[in-house]
């Protein structure tokens, strides 16, 4: 189970909500476990989640009845599942249509053709029967379907939060006259930062996957090494463990001299995901001996990590660990750093309530450490003239402290020096 259910109704009581409508993938994927390819590729209103705080009602989800297949292969735990076709009714003019409110008839749907005489598989077996289940209670369209969802659960008044607003006019404009729309995109986002132990263990493969991946690509650096040769190292070694969707930063603007050159610190920061979770890890790194000075920032940063470490549990707050860690590096030998920027991540790189909208920063930006959060504490520090330095690990609050996901081998990683691309 991704979605923590009591995290969930808590939020949704503080918010004075009686449901919570999804329409973006991820939280789709976090209310119901439903992941749909499509959206990501043009179609980003075929499916929705809806989750009432009532635990008696029925929570739903609406899929295209072509899509039910995907249900065999991601099980969704939502008992009320609203498919839909096609409106069939188009040829009628517009002088003939429905009222606004009277659903149109959906086109016919029981399944892909079946191969006569073939003997159907069991998977293909449950294919044919959930279609043919479906086939006499389907929708006309996707809005049609989820008005549907949301009379059925009681969810066709009251405040009702959605990460797409958009959708919930359209359902007012179509009858349902007594909702009250409240923007939710934060309040997911609040829900997600206490995680679960399931998606704490996909959080720990995302992680230990992009160090692995991160690190190839760290090794591989050599004096003349162009980006496009690390970013191909770190992509391939990504993938080979099933991770997905990645990228890797060597410097925000680029390499000063165009290419990896020995002597000059640098950092690789990635992120890539694993099953939709995300991971994070920074390194600073150079080719060659590091001189005197990129040692002393190097362990600078390093007490500052310490301390940090030492504030990351329940009851610390976000500006005072920030507020801590620079005042630590400073102190230890690199009086010009100034930034920290300890993250929460899960579905999103930044997992939880973020200013927008008419906002730049604000209160939103700061919280109070939970148990169960995963955070990646975030230390880059770069130098015109110079060069740039990184430091990023994943750890889960735990009870009294942190536990961490990637290995905490936060030392400058110092690669030998070699003529040409390692084999």
């Amino acid at each position: 189970m991704l979605l923590n259910r009591d995290r969930a109704y808590a939020v949704m009581d503080k918010h004075r909500l009686r449901g919570l409508l999804a329409k973006e993938n991820i939280n789709i994927y976090y209310l119901s476990e439903y992941w749909e390819s499509m959206t990501d590729g043009g179609w980003p209103f075929l499916d929705y989640a809806v989750l009432p705080r009532d635990e008696h009602s029925e929570a739903s989800l609406i899929l295209p009845t072509i899509k039910l297949d995907r249900l065999s292969e991601m099980p969704t735990w939502m008992s009320n599942i609203v498919t839909f076709s096609d409106y069939s009714g188009r040829e009628v003019g517009q002088a003939n249509r429905r009222a606004a409110n009277d659903e149109p008839p959906a086109a016919p749907w029981s399944g892909w053709r079946v191969r006569p005489g073939a003997r159907l598989t069991p998977v293909e077996q449950g294919w044919l029967d959930r279609s043919t289940a479906h086939a006499d209670r389907l929708a006309a369209t996707p809005a049609w379907a989820l008005r549907r969802a949301l009379k059925q659960t009681g969810l066709d008044r009251g405040r009702i939060g959605t990460d797409d607003p958009r959708v919930l006019q359209w359902m007012k404009e179509m009858g349902l006259d007594d909702i009250e729309i409240v923007d939710a995109t934060n309040i997911f986002r609040e829900i997600r930062m206490v995680k679960t132990p399931d998606e704490i263990a996909l959080m720990r493969a995302a992680a230990q996957i992009n160090e692995v991946a991160t690190m190839a690509a760290a090794w591989a650096l050599y004096d003349g090494a162009r980006w496009e040769e690390i970013e191909n190292v770190f992509h391939t070694e990504h993938a080979r463990r099933g991770g997905r969707n990645g990228h890797i930063v060597g410097n925000l603007g680029g390499f000063r001299h165009g290419c990896v050159t020995r002597g000059v610190p640098m950092f690789v920061d990635a992120i890539g995901e694993y099953r939709h979770y995300f991971g994070d890890f920074g390194r600073s790194v150079v080719v060659g001996e590091p001189d005197a000075e990129l040692v002393r920032r190097a362990k600078a940063m390093q007490a500052g990590w310490d301390v940090a470490c030492r504030l990351l549990k329940p009851g610390t707050r976000r500006s005072h660990l920030i507020a801590e860690t620079i005042t630590a590096v400073q102190k230890a030998g690199l009086p010009e750093f100034f930034y920290v920027s300890p993250h929460s991540i899960g579905l999103e790189h930044t997992d939880s309530p973020l200013p927008y909208g008419r906002e730049i920063h604000g209160e939103q930006s700061d919280y109070v450490f939970e148990e169960n959060m995963i955070i990646n504490i975030d230390m880059p520090f770069s130098e015109w003239g110079w060069g740039s330095m990184h430091l990023e690990d994943t750890l889960l609050v735990t009870h009294n402290g942190f536990e961490p996901l990637t290995s905490m081998q936060n030392e400058l990683v110092v690669v030998p020096e070699k003529k040409t691309p390692a084999p």
